[in-house]
């Protein structure tokens, strides 16, 4: 549905830096496409300077250029940012507490909250439940990025069942395909990748504790030379994963890509890709593998991974065990039929349910319709 008059909406975000984690994807891929959809989206980054998405976005990425939340001092440059800025609608993509409270109270400016993260129970006067209740009361809707995060925001922080939808996250199908054996030859020598090695991929963030990418290169050790360990990514726990290489023994089969600017690379590049985390509230990574039918081995986790990851799209175990991981990696890498189905099945519910084009139109129909008709008149 195209409107003959644009909303105007301001999608908030931390840093225009990719490190900071994918909410800001996610935003930048709405702000790309929306306008398509008779939106008028924009995007403003409260911390630091223009990075990458300004590349993406153009003049559609403003900057307050603050330090961080503790530059308490131009705090005030949000109101007066939005007040000239004048949008129908405040769409925030990260649960800070100085922004909600700033667009507590805007009578004629609908707000929308985006949920990335599942709800967790809180103490009763914690800093995150204070958040929390101000961001429930100053909410028009909430945006869940899976059923599972939206069942979280019922139980644990209390909204109506009509004020949250699930709007699922999209995959660019245009970058992330099965690629051709060129591509694939291609991808792996620019990633110092030998051509007839197998390789099993992690993306994300380099953080042990939600990630797992400990086991991860403990799956590795397990596994026959000839196996190679592509990691994509930063983080904190860079340093210390090198460290584990080396006293595992796998350094010299390991690659630490860093941040790449085209992470389409990385799926062409891999046999499968082995999921490792603790916690995964969507599982981007998941999708975009699916999209490139890489095969994908994971461990059970909590989070709405499971509405993606399922018996008949991949393989999940549910026993945390790195030789366990390593032998279901290997019949997989040894018996390509047996999972070409769920390969197939995989790339189908991505085409469905995580397409940004077709979930743009989701988001601009909420924008449009409902309870946000009324802030129109």
């Amino acid at each position: 549905m195209v409107s003959s008059n644009p909303v105007k909406v301001l999608h908030i975000c931390q840093r225009d830096d990719a490190a900071t984690g994918g909410a800001v994807r996610v935003a930048v891929e709405y702000v790309k496409r929306l306008p398509t959809y008779g939106v008028d989206a924009h995007c403003l980054f409260l911390y630091g300077s223009p990075g990458p998405f300004q590349q993406e976005l153009g003049c559609r990425a403003h900057y307050l250029g603050l330090h961080s939340s503790r530059d308490i001092l131009n705090w005030v440059r949000l109101p007066q940012f939005i007040q000239q800025f004048c949008p129908d609608i405040l769409h925030h993509h990260d649960g800070l507490l100085w922004p909600q409270i700033l667009t507590l109270y805007h009578p004629n400016i609908v707000k929308i909250v985006h949920g990335h993260l599942t709800a967790k129970p809180q103490p009763l006067l914690s800093k995150a439940a204070i958040a929390a209740r101000l961001q429930r009361q100053s909410t028009d809707v909430l945006v869940a990025i899976t059923e599972d995060t939206r069942q979280s925001f019922l139980k644990h922080q209390h909204y109506a069942p009509e004020q949250v939808v699930v709007i699922y996250n999209g995959v660019d199908l245009s970058k992330f395909y099965p690629p051709t054996e060129t591509e694939r030859f291609e991808a792996r020598r620019s990633l110092g990748l030998p051509a007839q090695a197998v390789v099993v991929g992690f993306v994300g963030r380099l953080h042990c504790a939600m990630k797992g990418t400990d086991d991860f290169l403990r799956v590795i050790s397990c596994l026959p030379p000839d196996y190679w360990g592509l990691v994509v990514g930063t983080g904190p726990d860079l340093d210390s994963l090198k460290v584990l290489a080396v006293e595992l023994g796998i350094e010299n089969r390991v690659v630490f890509t860093g941040l790449l600017e085209h992470p389409a690379l990385a799926y062409q590049a891999m046999t499968t890709l082995c999921l490792t985390s603790h916690n995964e509230p969507f599982g981007l990574v998941v999708a975009e593998a699916m999209a490139a039918q890489v095969p994908v081995v994971g461990f059970a986790c909590e989070g709405g991974v499971k509405e993606l990851l399922t018996p008949e799209t991949g393989v999940i175990l549910e026993k945390r065990d790195a030789e366990e991981m390593a032998k279901a990696i290997k019949y997989a890498v040894d018996f390509p039929d047996q999972g070409s189905v769920r390969c197939i099945n995989a790339h189908q519910q991505v085409t469905l349910n995580h397409n940004w084009d077709v979930n743009a139109q989701l988001l601009s129909n909420l924008y449009f319709e409902g309870c946000l008709v009324q802030t129109q008149a």
